[in-house]
């Protein structure tokens, strides 16, 4: 399966649609105002990284990475712009290309990586790899498409995996592909605030225009904290 509506999936397809599709699948069917949009499924990576043979580079990238952290940053760049470049499968490609036609022509999207190792647990792996915004014409969503599956290596990425001891062999990476929605105010809603752990208090970071620039540190957020027994 290369390509699944959000609207079909839910918090049992993590593994195939990663934490951020399962979770947006999630918030449609509990009547949430989602953008319309669509999940490239951590198959298609998978697929992806066989077609082009990228496995066996990829494990020669990490042992070097591994063995020399110095180069840690010029090498996964090496190997990122690598990957970027591999082919799509056909069927995958025309998959992709009619599901975001679907969306209407040349509509600006969101391109967002959804890996299937968000917010474990032990672990948050959420913001790891990389999201796209008003992207625009079905050959500029595939090569935005590819720049997600290869952020799956970004040093940053690559490093928080070994800090946290993550088998890199059971990674894999989703997309979001969905309808561009520009905001006036956006922001992030903790539902435990994350500063304190309290459960008995929310937590919203919000910031002018989209929510992108909080959740990547660009901007210093307004702070709000609400009591759930109010």
């Amino acid at each position: 399966m290369y390509v699944v509506n959000l609207n079909r999936v839910g918090k049992d397809d993590v593994m195939l649609a990663g934490g951020k599709a399962a979770n947006l699948g999630e918030m449609i069917q509990a009547g949430f105002p989602v953008p319309s949009g669509f999940c490239i499924t951590s198959e298609s990576y998978d697929q992806f990284i066989r077609k082009n043979k990228f496995q066996s580079v990829i494990e020669k990238y990490l042992k070097k990475i591994y063995l020399d952290g110095s180069r840690s940053r010029e090498l996964s760049q090496e190997l990122m712009d690598l990957l970027s470049r591999g082919r799509f499968p056909e069927e995958m490609k025309e998959d992709i290309v009619k599901e975001y036609e679907k969306l209407g022509e040349k509509v600006p999207a969101a391109v967002r990586s959804s890996a299937t190792a968000e917010d474990l647990p032990e672990a948050s792996f959420a913001g790891q790899q990389e999201t796209y915004l008003n992207v625009r014409g079905k050959e500029n969503i595939l090569d935005a498409v590819k720049k997600c599956f290869s952020s799956l290596w970004s040093e940053r990425a690559i490093e928080y995996r070994k800090k946290t001891g993550y088998d890199r062999r059971k990674i894999s990476l989703a997309v979001v592909v969905q309808e561009m929605i520009e905001g006036d105010v956006s922001g992030v809603l903790f539902t435990v605030n994350p500063t304190n752990e309290n459960t008995h208090e929310m937590m919203i970071n919000s910031s002018y225009g989209l929510g992108e620039a909080v959740v990547s540190g660009k901007v210093t957020p307004d702070i709000f904290t609400w009591d759930r027994k109010e």
